[in-house]
């Protein structure tokens, strides 16, 4: 799953499709992404976060014969999981690794900046002269 996220590929021939798309947006005079990473972030750590919290009403199969004020919801089982606990921590953190990667790609814009940043006039009254 971290793989997919991160968009990283273990064989090469293995091709992953993403969790998430984005698109590279010029703002002003900035290449940025749209969402951003802080939002792509925010999404995963509420859909993990509303996942886990609708087990709460979600009983365990072998306490039907007990008392309701007694049974165990999912969720504390769910909680005590280690493997599970795992696979939380690496979603909600997944992003985090991709930072650096992106910042680089992100960069690789501003070789380009000149088409946004210049106006083509001035370039033209400079040639005439």
């Amino acid at each position: 799953m971290k793989e997919r996220i991160c968009g990283r590929r273990n064989l090469p021939k293995q091709v992953l499709k993403p969790f998430f798309e984005v698109d590279v947006r010029l703002d002003g005079n900035n290449s940025v992404l749209k969402p951003s990473l802080v939002e792509v972030q925010s999404a995963i750590n509420r859909a993990a976060s509303h996942v886990l919290k609708s087990t709460k009403k979600v009983q365990l199969w072998f306490q039907k014969d007990i008392p309701e004020e007694e049974k165990e919801p999912f969720y504390n089982w769910i909680a005590k999981d280690k493997e599970i606990v795992k696979v939380i921590l690496l979603l909600t953190g997944s992003i985090q690794g991709t930072k650096n990667s992106v910042s680089k790609f992100l960069e690789g814009f501003t070789t380009y900046s000149w088409l946004w940043t210049k106006k083509p006039e001035d370039d033209l009254k400079k040639f005439r002269n």
